[in-house]
């Protein structure tokens, strides 16, 4: 083998990629051939890039250039397959199908991790991030039905630097370059595990096929001995032990199969070295050149398959060295949980790792089987999930690909645990047999460390191989063995309950001694024993105190790993004849055994159990039911007359051990009382279900023959009506209850109640009592627009007792100064359906007598329910100005407590009065009474348009508008507001209308604040100079004034509205006090002198509305 300096590489290397580049220009432009080089020369060319290692296809482009023939334009030879999904998938799914959907979303951009084959957090968001492409929905990273549909087709490659897939099919293996195969990748001299090449077999037929060898070539410009160990992987899975490399050859063969490509799917292979040192500057890569399996090649597949050639690099790698001590060092193990199988400490130097896989195989002579439920911890905390024994190269193996675990440097313990579940006088040992089977890649070069041991070249790290001794059985108390009570005379009932485990082996369990202590030494009957839910062995009596033997033949067998539920059955039943006594005992113990379980393998016996093992303490208990009045439902006061009356209710409630039927109830009246009621009746409250038969004329005791089971520690809650007769004295009214029945497992007699001590509720026969108020939904005083069809203007809640109520008449008045400004009133209120009702009246105008004009109502609904209120709301339609509406006329409403109204009770009976006075609305203060305007100003600051925080002469010092409502125009006299000071002054005050830019005075003289208010008007006091604003239009002022004494500490000044906090009559504005004075313009020839003007009265309330400044080093302002 020819051998060539890492710097003459370096040249050939650099001149082959010039060539390179040569070949492909001349692909475009074929070079004329100036016959330079003689036939012997170009020979020689050639010659030496073989012996260098170029591929065929780089010699054969360099020879076509030299010789000025047609350049043959090869890539690397790959057919392809799309993936065939037959399930779904998701996080932990494995194999081949996630291997395909992983390869084809990175080929998509959708990922960028390699393909692992198993479906973790990164393929969940690459699916998510596909599905969002594909317009999948919802995109949850679940590949479904949806998504198998949607995928046909859908996964582009992006940008190809090489081969792309295409569907599975054809007539047999095919083999390609796999689409994320690496790409001139650096790779560091003295690495582990450096990837040189992917390879994708797609299998179309309908049949498993077994890949049985595999022949490859080192391509590139490098050694053989660059690569030191190769190998084959599946994701992160080594599947073969090394190869080494003769003559640019290397081959994998395993008759019994390399890997299985399934039927329909794919399977990826990666092609990994370990990388020589002292070979930087080398190129290196792999390429498929033969297949061998159990099918037949697709007629497409052409070898050689070439993968892509990756340049080595010098660089200082992370170093990982494995302890001389590999633990654990005990030759003889029994069977176990929790077991250290595998346990070394390694050393991480130069810098950080991160923990890509780890893959330890069992070279002892257990089956894969034996020990389960291995997990991985590195310094004592466990990394990946549970994993078992392959069961074809005994590895096991964790890939934490999607999540690795960054390793500082130091000493790091690795550590595997399994469970010891079979395996009996067979032989386990674990072992790390590669240095590359624990990945661990540099945090900074990002390739895999050589590991080495001892300081020393890498050799296998094994345990000392164990023995699994015989086997063993544990018996332990269930933690769900019966605790509860069970029933006297109750059969076949479950005492006990006991795990078995057996470990080591299969173990065959040949009698079991089952011992009962009872109170009195009564013993149990019918004792019997169930492995799993079936019973073994014969019945037996448990006779009191004394060990009595089951046997089982071959009937009881404990499988090694599995954990057997034990049951023990009787009766609750005494073996002597006596009866055993409400509250007697019963305690089930498995006493020691005496070598009577034997182990299958090793034919050696034990004792099950080693010691007493002993239940939960059970208590027998006689079936019992009890009575009691139900809490939900309190004493009552029901009127005479009132039907289907609920006149009680109990409570009927089963004991823990035994349910009951319930065939008997009883109702023990009195004389009187059994005098006052008809059709007495049991109901089941829940279903509203009548029990027994009504009595229609109801007795002193009454028994209902009934039919209803009831579950153990069930409750039933039953009701009693009756109608309760017209005329019936006012007074005290109880029921007591008893019945009986039979318990539904033991049938023993039940009785519950008592016909003179089980009280129900106390049922008062007296009146119903109506009562009304202004409600906490009354009105607050108001402005209301003249026209408006529906104002509110009073609330009334209505207060049953002992009785439902229909009101059916009421009266509403209204004071007669507002009478002619109503057009209507209108009740508004629920019926017993609570259905929405209306009605509507005019009123009837008073009399000059009369102080009110009244609405009628008859033929109402309005239902006050039982102990229960309700409202009734009045409104009234408001009349124009131009209809009989008076400006300023205060509306309210008034209830007539006893002229035209009428109230019936549940029982027929009428009243025709509530309370002794009638129910004003405006009978609190601000409440209940809307005032009639034909148009409202609305007053309100304005936030903007000053000269940011500034107090100064000419300036505004507060704006606001005054907006009409759409109903008409609205005029202005005077307007008032609050003015404070502290250390300056401010005089000569202007108001300006500033609503069209320009600022118009609006006050003839400078005006001054007078007690901190600061009274502006129209022109003057005595002119008739008014504000006009139109029907939704709006005017906006500012303030201006002199300020002196401004810029010292604590100067501040503060501006707001001042409020009318009254009513007044309307009158002429030059008669009126107030603080704002307007006008409504509801005069015929209106002036200021007509009687349509008005103070500020709910026209404005203040509250928001201030603008403060103060200086402290700078002036600020709010707003």
């Amino acid at each position: 083998m020819q051998t060539v300096t890492t710097k003459a590489i370096a040249k050939i290397a650099a001149v082959a990629t010039g060539l390179a580049m040569a070949t492909s220009m001349l692909a475009l432009a074929p070079m004329a051939h100036a016959a330079a080089l003689t036939s012997a020369q170009v020979q020689s060319i050639l010659s030496l890039l073989s012996s260098f290692g170029a591929d065929s296809a780089t010699i054969a482009n360099v020879n076509a250039s030299l010789t000025g023939s047609a350049p043959v334009m090869t890539t690397p030879s790959s057919s392809s397959s799309a993936c065939s999904f037959t399930g779904d998938l998701t996080i932990g799914s494995t194999g081949a199908a996630v291997t395909c959907l992983q390869n084809s979303l990175k080929a998509g951009g959708y990922m960028s991790a390699n393909a692992t084959g198993y479906f973790g957090a990164l393929t969940k968001a690459g699916v998510i991030a596909w599905q969002k492409a594909m317009g999948v929905t919802p995109a949850a990273g679940y590949f479904g039905a949806k998504s198998r549909a949607a995928f046909s087709g859908s996964v582009s490659t992006g940008p190809s630097t090489g081969p792309s897939t295409t569907p599975v099919t054809g007539n047999g293996l095919k083999v390609m370059l796999s689409p994320d195969s690496p790409n001139n990748v650096a790779l560091v001299q003295g690495q582990a595990v450096g990837t040189l090449a992917k390879f994708t077999f797609a299998n179309p037929t309908g049949a498993d096929i077994k890949v049985t060898n595999l022949g490859f070539k080192r391509i590139g410009v490098s050694n053989d001995s660059t690569l030191a160990n190769v190998y084959i992987y599946n994701g992160t899975k080594r599947l073969t032990d090394s190869a080494g490399v003769s003559s640019s050859a290397f081959n994998f063969n395993d008759s019994t199969g390399l890997f299985t490509v399934p039927a329909g799917q794919t399977f990826v292979v990666s092609v990994v070295a370990d990388i020589a040192g002292s070979t930087s500057g080398q190129q290196v890569g792999a390429q498929l050149v033969s297949v061998s399996s159990t099918g037949t090649l697709d007629s497409s597949v052409s070898f050689p398959v070439n993968g892509y050639t990756q340049t080595v690099s010098a660089a200082t790698l992370a170093t990982v060295d494995f302890n001389t001590t590999t633990l654990p060092s005990s030759s003889s193990v029994s069977p176990q949980n929790d077991y250290t199988v595998w346990q070394n400490t390694v050393t991480i130097g130069t810098r950080a790792v991160t923990l890509r896989a780890f893959q330890l195989r069992n070279i002892g002579s257990i089956k894969n089987s034996d020990i389960s439920n291995l997990r991985l911890y590195i310094d004592g905390v466990q990394t990946g999930g549970a994993a078992t024994l392959d069961a074809v190269d005994s590895t096991v193996s964790w890939d934490l690909s999607a999540n690795p675990l960054r390793l500082e440097t130091g000493g790091r313990v690795v550590k595997v645990v399994g469970d010891i579940v079979g395996g009996s006088s067979a032989t386990f040992q674990f072992s790390l047999r590669r240095g590359g089977d624990a990945q661990m890649v540099d945090t900074d070069l990002g390739q895999p460390v050589l590991a080495t041991a001892n300081g020393s070249s890498f050799s296998a790290r094994s345990a000392t191989l164990g023995t699994i001794s015989s086997g063993s059985v544990s018996t332990t108390k269930a933690n769900n063995s019966p605790s509860s009570n069970v029933s006297l005379n109750a059969s076949n009932l479950k005492f006990a309950s006991f795990e078995m485990r057996a470990s080591g082996e299969d173990m065959k369990l040949d009698n079991l001694n089952v011992q009962a202590d009872t109170t009195l030494d009564h013993g149990l009957d019918n004792g019997k024993v169930f492995l799993n839910g079936v019973q073994v062995g014969s019945t037996k009596d448990l006779t009191d105190a004394t060990a009595v033997n089951f046997t089982f033949g071959s009937s009881f067998i404990l499988k090694a790993g599995t954990t057997a539920i034990v049951d023990i059955y009787a009766d609750a039943k005494t073996t002597t004849g006596a009866s055993f006594a409400d509250g007697d005992t019963a305690l089930i113990t498995l006493t020691t055994g005496s070598s009577n379980n034997q182990g299958q393998v090793s034919l050696s016996t034990v004792n099950t159990p080693t010691a007493n093992v002993a239940a939960n303490t059970i208590t027998i208990s006689s079936t019992s039911a009890t009575l009691t009045k139900y809490s939900g439902y309190g004493n009552q006061t029901i009127i005479a007359g009132t039907n289907n009356a609920r006149v009680g209710a109990f409570t009927l409630a089963t004991g823990a051990t035994d349910g009951m039927n319930v065939n008997t109830i009883t109702v023990t009246l009195s004389d009187n009382e059994a005098a006052t009621i008809t059709d007495l009746t049991l109901k089941d409250n829940a279903t509203g279900t009548v029990l027994g038969t009504v009595k229609t004329s109801p007795s002193s005791s009454n028994s209902f023959s009934v039919n209803f089971n009831m579950a153990a520690s069930a409750t039933k809650i039953i009701d009693v009506y009756a109608n309760i007769k017209s005329g019936s004295n006012a007074g005290a009214w109880t029921a007591n209850i008893d019945g009986s029945g039979t318990g539904t497992g033991t049938g023993s007699s039940i009785s519950f109640g008592s016909a003179s001590a089980a009280t129900l509720q106390t049922i008062t026969v007296g009146s119903g009592t109506l009562t009304a108020a202004v409600g906490a939904g009354n009105p607050v005083n108001a402005n209301a627009i003249a026209g408006a069809a529906s104002v509110k203007s009073g609330v009334f809640t209505f207060s049953a007792a002992n009785s439902a109520f229909t009101v059916s008449e009421l009266n509403i008045k209204v004071p007669s100064g507002a009478a002619t400004s109503v057009t209507s009133v209108t009740l508004s209120y629920k019926n017993s359906s609570g259905v929405v009702q209306t009605s509507t009246q005019s009123l009837s105008l008073p009399s000059s007598s009369q102080t009110h004009a009244t609405a009628t109502f008859t033929g109402l609904l309005f239902y006050v329910p039982q102990n229960d209120s309700a409202d009734i709301t009045a409104t009234v339609g408001v009349a124009t100005i131009a209809n009989s509406a008076t400006t300023g006329a205060g509306i309210a409403t008034v209830l007539d407590f006893n002229e035209g109204f009428k109230a019936t009770d549940g029982a027929g009976t009428n009243t025709t009065s509530i309370g002794s006075a009638d129910l004003n609305s405006a009978a609190s203060t601000g409440y209940g009474t809307q005032y009639v305007k034909k148009s409202i100003p609305t007053l309100a600051l304005v936030t903007t348009g000053y000269t940011a925080n500034t107090v100064a002469s000419g300036i505004g010092l507060y704006r606001f508008t005054v907006t009409a409502d759409a109903a008409g125009t609205v005029e202005w006299k005077k307007l008032s507001l609050d003015i404070a000071t502290t250390t300056m002054n401010v005089a000569a005050l202007t108001l300006y209308d500033v609503t069209s830019g320009s600022a118009v005075a609006v006050n003839s003289s400078a005006a001054e604040v007078n007690g901190g208010i600061l009274a502006i008007y129209a022109g003057t006091s005595i002119d008739d100079t008014v504000q006009s604003i139109a029907a939704s239009a709006s005017k906006t002022y500012e303030l201006r004034g002199t300020v002196t004494n401004w810029s010292g500490a604590g100067d501040q000044i503060t501006i707001n509205f001042t409020e009318d906090t009254s009513a007044i009559a309307a009158a002429s504005s030059a008669g009126l006090t107030g603080n704002f004075i307007w006008s409504d313009r509801a005069a015929t020839s209106h002036t200021t002198v007509t009687t349509d003007w008005t103070n500020g009265y709910l026209v404005k309330d203040t509250t928001g509305d201030t603008r403060s400044c103060s200086f402290g080093t700078v002036t600020t302002c709010t707003p």
